[in-house]
């Protein structure tokens, strides 16, 4: 009997098209291909020049968040800015404003950490002097009115300075804690 290369040609081409279906199968089930990347931290898009206002039941503006660039990372929600700018708004008119070099700002916008050259003011008001705090790091609960650091502070209201290693502000109680190493200079104000 005679093998002729025509009859073999169609059994080999099933046989190989047999063997890539295993293959793709192998591949497909098994991740042969190579593990599957995690997600990155990668920011999937840019804004420039940004202002958030958060405004209360009343319809009334409690906080505003605004920086010259954020980005946003789609991964967590999260975002990363540069030079932001935060404002609590009081009713009395003694605005906090916190400032500084970068942050970052959760999914929801309610929690945010400054980090580097923070400086939280108060202007001077006709009943109080300017106020200014000075620190490293600080972490903003901006619904709540709580800010808190572990860094070095140094806070100077009028001609007064502390200085103390940790704190805890409650814009809400208008009271603040520092945690150690606490030194100061008091300049008690005049009687009239």
């Amino acid at each position: 009997m005679k093998v002729r290369a025509t009859h073999l040609l169609p059994l080999t081409l099933m046989l190989l098209l047999a063997a890539m279906t295993l293959w793709l199968q192998y591949v497909v089930l098994e991740g042969a291909g190579g593990e599957a990347k995690p997600p990155q931290h990668e920011a999937d898009a840019i804004v420039e020049n940004f202002t958030i206002q958060r405004l209360d039941e009343a319809g009334k503006l409690r906080y505003t968040f605004s920086a010259p660039k954020m980005m946003h990372f789609a991964d967590d929600g999260s975002g990363e800015v540069l030079y932001p700018r935060v404002v609590q708004i009081s009713d009395d008119g003694s605005n906090l404003v916190a400032t500084a070099n970068r942050g970052t700002v959760n999914r929801q916008g309610e929690e945010a950490f400054l980090y580097g050259n923070v400086l939280v003011s108060r202007e001077a008001t006709p009943d109080r002097p300017e106020f200014r705090m000075r620190t490293e790091f600080l972490h903003v609960l901006a619904d709540q009115g709580i800010s808190r650091t572990n860094q070095s502070v140094i806070i100077t209201e009028g001609r007064s300075i502390l200085t103390g290693v940790g704190m805890i502000v409650e814009k809400n109680k208008r009271a603040f804690t520092l945690q150690s190493q606490v030194r100061g200079v008091f300049d008690a104000p005049r009687r009239k």
